[in-house]
């Protein structure tokens, strides 16, 4: 365990599918474990997409070994420690299985079926076994996002300008963030612009995103991600642009297809930089203001 750090866990969730929420979990896991922390990453997407970006694709279709669901369902005799496995790059990994979507189904039959992933593997391993917990959780309403909204209570939100990640991100604070703070204190730590690739002196999507953004959630903008729109408009940038947000990068998408979080894959990467913001918001509990 590192010292004086305060213990924390977080989740990475929107309700939209394909906005990059594995690849920003996976990377700040990653940069946590980079400062010696000890940190354990927990893959909820019945995909197993994370998982199987990092080398636990036997894992994810083992159907005969313990996974999570015997870890949180009654008839279940694992403790998460029987589950967890090191990966190559300095965190630990609870890796989804392919049964995921049948293990939803029985926790939500479950006694106290939202807060099984807090009492079986958050509250007895962070502060004791590891520093900072990430999740994963699907990109859908269900038991699973519920499980790893009340046992972070800390989330951070990816946004892409394009598909309806704006829109799943309205809904995910009207049925699933609202609901909840009326029992829980559940807090968004910061809202990351993704996958950003347009000129932001143009009026496109990416700018559209970016600008609605520093208007709207400025507190919750890590500092890649801010922008003066008024000095972009009047040339006071001479050319040389603001890049916001975490880039369109095929490198990262690279890393995946070689089992590898981007420092392992391209360890000079300029995104490394905004992953490390981001690890940074997570050790403080928010974004700096």
């Amino acid at each position: 365990m590192s010292e004086n750090i305060e213990p924390r866990a977080v989740n990475c969730a929107i309700l939209k599918g394909g906005v990059g929420k594995s690849t920003i979990s996976v990377n700040v896991t990653e940069r946590l474990a980079a400062r010696g922390h000890d940190v354990l990453f927990v893959d909820l997407e019945p995909n197993g997409h994370a998982s199987v970006g990092l080398g636990f694709g036997e894992q994810y279709k083992d159907e005969d070994s313990d996974d999570i669901g015997d870890v949180l369902l009654d008839d279940g005799d694992a403790s998460p420690q029987d589950v967890i496995c090191e990966t190559d790059f300095g965190f630990d990994i609870l890796p989804s299985t392919k049964r995921l979507e049948t293990i939803e189904k029985l926790v939500e039959s479950s006694n106290f079926a939202d807060v099984r992933l807090r009492n079986h593997v958050v509250d007895p391993l962070l502060g004791t076994d590891y520093d900072f917990i990430l999740t994963d959780p699907p990109a859908y309403r269900g038991k699973i996002t519920n499980n790893a909204h009340v046992a972070t209570q800390n989330l951070i939100v990816p946004l892409t300008s394009g598909g309806g990640s704006v829109e799943g991100f309205q809904r995910m604070m009207e049925r699933q963030v609202t609901p909840l703070r009326k029992q829980i204190g559940l807090d968004i730590l910061a809202i990351v612009p993704n996958r950003i690739n347009a000129r932001i002196d143009h009026h496109n999507n990416d700018r559209k995103l970016v600008e609605r953004l520093n208007r709207d959630f400025a507190d919750k903008l890590p500092e890649f991600s801010r922008v003066d729109f008024e000095a972009v408009d009047n040339g006071v940038f001479n050319g040389d642009l603001p890049k916001p947000g975490i880039r369109k990068d095929d490198k990262i998408s690279k890393a995946y297809s070689e089992r590898k979080p981007l420092a392992a894959y391209d360890p000079e990467n300029d995104q490394l930089k905004r992953f490390d913001e981001l690890a940074d918001i997570v050790e403080n509990g928010g974004v700096a203001q």
